[in-house]
């Protein structure tokens, strides 16, 4: 399992699997998978990840198939995401998201944009594996 950002789950659900990810089963977080439906929710806005979206997609995103793209549960990693918050000065997101990379030992595919500045750093020290693209 490869562990995704919005941003690589809507090319993922759109058919665009980006060569990082090879045939390797991917998820994402709760985080990650409310920030996708946001965004293509809200027909206010115009932004990178809900440009030109189709209704199925939309349809696609709310509840994918998990053969295509998992949205882990974030139950079996909310304790471990709170100390991880408190030990690294993590917020929600970037909680998470190391908790999930850490419970399931996935590696993490991010789009550049997503990466915040300490990250690649941390997940150096934690051991998870970090591809930016």
């Amino acid at each position: 399992m490869i562990i995704v950002d919005d941003r690589m789950a809507r090319e993922v659900l759109s058919g665009r699997r980006h060569p990082t990810l090879g045939d390797q089963p991917v998820a994402t977080t709760w985080g990650f998978h409310y920030r996708l439906l946001r965004a293509l929710s809200d027909n206010r806005v115009d932004g990178r990840l809900s440009r030109s979206v189709a209704k199925g997609l939309r349809a696609t995103a709310v509840d994918p198939p998990t053969t295509v793209l998992e949205v882990l549960d974030p139950r079996l990693t909310t304790h471990a995401a709170a100390r991880l918050s408190i030990d690294h000065r993590l917020n929600l997101l970037s909680a998470g998201l190391v908790a999930a990379a850490q419970h399931h030992g996935a590696p993490v595919v991010l789009s550049a944009g997503n990466v915040g500045r300490t990250w690649p750093d941390l997940f150096a020290s934690l051991s998870i594996p970090l591809s930016i693209v």
